[in-house]
């Protein structure tokens, strides 16, 4: 069964020269570990998060910023031992935390938004940009006062080479609070995919849906 990708702009991208067969694999691994159910499968990343702890009692204080909960769900196509799984959970959520915190919320009113593609191959990266209204805030950055992050959930599926990483789906679930001109919650959700590039895990495909909760 072939996965079902929604038609919408931020349908995931096969840039020429970028390891198309390991995209075909890495969807391969998310079938495998997700079923064949249609759309994203969420049922991974719907569990409790806790809100950040309370800012003291300083009345202008920002209550601190909700941290990442990622898992490694899945590893195919070979073994990770527990230190490279968590060595490799931490590289993957920094590069997720990275985009989010560029492309979605850091400090408002803005305009500028070029930071979210930093951690985007240079292949992808011109589509990224003309899927900025998905993939960042743009549209609406100097229409709000702040944005707050209350949920931040990713679940790591792994494609293995023997007992290292070949590549990495990146499921993840982002709860957005705008508060300014433009008041509403929103929903992010979604697949990245990664492969190493560099010395560095960099995302060269995406599969991104965005609405209001």
């Amino acid at each position: 069964m072939q996965p079902h990708r929604p038609q919408h702009p931020g349908r995931p991208h096969r840039p020429r020269g970028v390891r198309p067969a390991l995209a075909a694999a890495l969807a391969g691994a998310v079938l495998a570990t997700s079923g064949c159910s249609g759309g994203h499968d969420l049922a991974d990343l719907d569990g409790p998060q806790s809100e950040p702890a309370a800012a003291s009692a300083t009345p202008d204080a920002q209550p601190p910023a909700l941290p990442t909960r990622a898992t490694v769900r899945s590893v195919v196509g070979g073994r990770l031992d527990e230190s490279t799984r968590e060595r490799l959970k931490s590289q993957v959520t920094g590069v997720v935390d990275r985009w989010i915190d560029a492309a979605y919320l850091g400090d408002y009113p803005r305009a500028d938004f070029d930071d979210a593609f930093a951690v985007f191959t240079a292949n992808v990266r011109d589509q990224a940009r003309g899927d900025r209204r998905l993939l960042t805030n743009a549209t609406v950055g100097e229409r709000v006062d702040a944005v707050r992050a209350t949920r931040r959930r990713l679940v790591i599926d792994v494609l293995a080479d023997g007992d290292r990483a070949a590549g990495v789906t990146a499921r993840f679930k982002l709860g957005l609070q705008l508060t300014g001109e433009v008041e509403r919650r929103e929903r992010v959700t979604g697949d990245l995919y990664l492969t190493y590039q560099r010395g560095a895990w960099r995302v060269f495909g995406y599969d991104v849906e965005r609405g209001q909760v």
